[in-house]
């Protein structure tokens, strides 16, 4: 399979902990928003979960995964170690990256940062979107967002990194 051009277009932060351990502001640290391709069938979001499925496997860790172009689901798999709500966490970070068009994690680190959330700031229902790390766009260059990669099961950086380690390699 030819491999589509990519690249990332990142954020940069800065953290720091209160007292309670909150984080207020986050370190530095750069947090990829969205991958941009040249081009994204059906076949690419299959390999792209796949790939993911894969490296989980290698790692022992358990995990859901879901890719979907914006009108329907391409790929989704849930290990059978994770319980049934692994779909709501999915659908609800495809969500917030969706409406926000970049990356979960993203859009979790600009609330904290602007002591913001999604219900009282952006009227979003907290049923329907959740701001945690695990949901990255796909932007196809001169088209915008076409898909969404969605992971769930681990800590929700992990769930982030995991498709960025995943995607290293194969499509970038």
């Amino acid at each position: 399979m030819e491999k589509p051009l990519c690249c990332f277009n990142m954020l940069r932060f800065t953290a720091y902990y209160e007292e309670n351990h909150r984080p207020t502001l986050l370190m530095e640290k750069e947090i990829i928003k969205k991958i941009d391709l040249d081009f994204f069938n059906n076949r690419i979001g299959l390999d792209m979960g796949l790939t993911i499925v894969n490296l989980a496997k290698e790692r022992n860790q358990n995990i859901a995964v879901q890719v979907e172009r914006l009108n329907h689901i391409i790929f989704l798999y849930v290990d059978d170690n994770l319980p049934a709500d692994k779909h709501n966490w999915l659908r609800r970070k495809a969500n917030t990256a969706k409406h926000f068009e970049e990356s979960s994690l993203s859009v979790k680190h600009d609330l904290i940062n602007g002591n913001m959330t999604l219900e009282k700031t952006f009227a979003l229902d907290e049923k329907e979107y959740l701001a945690k790390g695990g949901s990255i766009p796909i932007f196809v260059k001169s088209a915008g967002i076409i898909a969404l990669i969605t992971v769930s099961g681990l800590h929700d950086e992990e769930d982030h990194n995991i498709i960025i380690d995943a995607m290293k390699g194969k499509f970038f």
